[in-house]
């Protein structure tokens, strides 16, 4: 049977794109000094610049609290108006985030989450109502289909 040829001579280099998975790795650190294409790279392979390194005290999250502060979930009337806003439409404008947030004490970034993860419950919801419908027409047709199967059966034996 026919076998493409392969290359074993660099099996024990990484490939480029294996170093993807291995940021905070230079290349040299590969089995004494990697390939010589990777020698000439002057990247920094950690990922961070250090001119862009954030101290810790200012570290902030996704919602823009500090890192390390336990995560606060939203009160009901936040919820209600947020939900009330969805309903509205789910599509969220950046003047209608930043008025959600000025109105409810929020960040920004917390409502556009928010609207994120509530399209995305949306979905599922909208998935498993389509899946019930298409699941009940598939019944019918299936009991209809056996039905015709039966009668054709008899008029077959006649």
């Amino acid at each position: 049977m026919f076998q493409p040829h392969e290359d074993h001579h660099n099996d024990h280099l990484p490939s480029p794109t294996s170093l993807n998975f291995l940021p905070s790795c230079p290349p040299q650190l590969f089995h004494g000094g990697g390939a010589p294409f990777m020698m000439k790279r002057s990247v920094s392979f950690s990922g961070v610049d250090k001119s862009e390194e954030v101290h810790g005290d200012d570290e902030l999250s996704d919602d823009g609290s500090h890192l390390g502060e336990k995560k606060k979930r939203l009160n009901l009337e936040q919820v209600k108006a947020l939900e009330k806003s969805f309903e509205l439409g789910n599509k969220l404008e950046p003047e209608r985030k930043v008025q959600l947030a000025k109105a409810l004490g929020l960040q920004p970034r917390q409502i556009a989450i928010w609207f994120q993860n509530r399209r995305a419950r949306w979905k599922t919801k909208q998935l498993e109502k389509d899946y019930d419908a298409l699941k009940k027409q598939f019944e019918a047709l299936k009991a209809d289909n056996d039905a015709l199967q039966a009668q054709n059966k008899k008029l077959n034996a006649e």
